[in-house]
Order: C-alpha cells, then sequence, then structure tokens
C-alpha cells in the first residue's frame, strides 16, 4: 500500500533511480491512469498531483516526471486518496523521437 512517506521519500529516489525523467504513471483501482509531472502535496491519506493530459492525439507522446509543459492546458490537478492506488510505474525508456509508422522507409 503506499502512503505519504512513499510520496515524500521513496518516489524522489525511484525516480533518481530511473534515470531522473522517467515516464510516471500511476494507476487507481477504478481503471483510471494518470501520467504524472510533479508531485504537489502530500498528506496523510492523500497525495495531489500535477497530471498531463491523455487526450487521443497525444498518445505518442511520452512526457517525462518533471518535464515542463509547453502550454498550461497540457496539464491538470488532481487529488488521489492513497488507498485507490493500485500501482506506480516507472518507464526510464529514452524519449521517442520519431513516429514509429507501417510501411517502408
Amino acid at each position: 500500500m503506499f502512503d505519504a512517506n512513499y510520496f515524500r521519500t521513496v518516489l524522489p529516489r525511484d525516480v533518481e533511480a530511473a534515470g531522473g525523467s522517467p515516464v510516471v504513471e500511476l494507476l487507481l483501482v477504478g481503471g483510471h491512469a494518470h501520467r504524472v509531472r510533479s508531485v504537489v502535496d502530500v498528506a496523510d491519506g492523500r497525495v495531489t498531483f500535477e497530471a498531463y493530459q491523455m487526450r487521443g492525439e497525444l498518445t505518442h507522446n511520452r512526457p517525462r516526471y518533471g518535464q515542463t509543459a509547453d502550454a498550461s492546458n497540457e496539464t491538470f490537478r488532481v487529488v488521489v486518496a492513497c488507498e485507490s492506488i493500485v500501482a506506480i510505474v516507472l518507464d526510464p525508456a529514452p524519449a521517442q523521437t520519431t513516429r514509429i509508422r507501417p510501411g517502408f522507409a
């Protein structure tokens, strides 16, 4: 189970261990997922994140933890109860610089 201590101490260490700017996804009990830009506030039982929009046209983008957003409408704040968090996924894979398309080059 995730708690306030995890977000204050363990997550920053995990981010550094993953190279400093991994893709961080927060998976919730109801099936929702959020790509986390930063942790804004931590309290007992809840955590406030700044998350990236995950619209259809942005599916090929893989915004990183701590990365600056190009526009203010690309992020939003979300408050999550710690007991609703199922998993936190840290993906240190390098950013994709070109879009992969089927066919011949």
